[in-house]
């Protein structure tokens, strides 16, 4: 009688056991990156989005300069980027959008009124690293042109 006790007591251990499986990651944990695809108006998009069980713990988005890569959008002044709201206003509430979403039900962003066109472009970069995230391929993500 003891012997059979035990085993369904094992038996019912195990079940329970079974049955507190932890959820899958959806997301690969990795650094991820999307740009455009060509230069618009003297400036290329770019995201970069760190990725950490399955929440996104970093991103960074900017547009990189045709005359010189090493200058930035978000580096510009008002003298030499005359812009209302300036990249320098705009960007950061961008990331900071971009940072509070649940990226498994991403639905987009709100757009920044002055800055619609990069407002989209943040969006399209950001799902494009999304997908790339499901299979954890790291490699540059290009947004194709319109």
């Amino acid at each position: 009688m003891k012997k059979i006790a035990l085993l369904m007591s094992a038996a019912i251990m195990i079940t329970l056991v079974s049955c507190e499986k932890e959820e899958e990651s959806i997301y690969m944990d990795g650094d991820y990156r999307a740009e455009a695809a060509e230069f618009s108006h003297g400036w290329k998009e770019f995201m970069e989005v760190t990725i950490t069980d399955d929440v996104q713990t970093s991103v960074n988005f900017d547009a990189v300069n045709e005359e010189d890569d090493t200058f930035f959008k978000s580096e510009t002044t008002q003298g030499s980027y005359p812009m209302d709201p300036h990249p320098t206003v705009w960007i950061p509430q961008l990331e900071a959008q971009l940072m509070t979403v649940d990226i498994s039900n991403y639905e987009g962003i709100d757009g920044i009124t002055g800055a619609t066109h990069s407002s989209q472009n943040a969006n399209a970069l950001f799902e494009l690293i999304i997908e790339a995230a499901k299979t954890g391929d790291t490699s540059t993500q290009i947004l194709p042109a319109e």
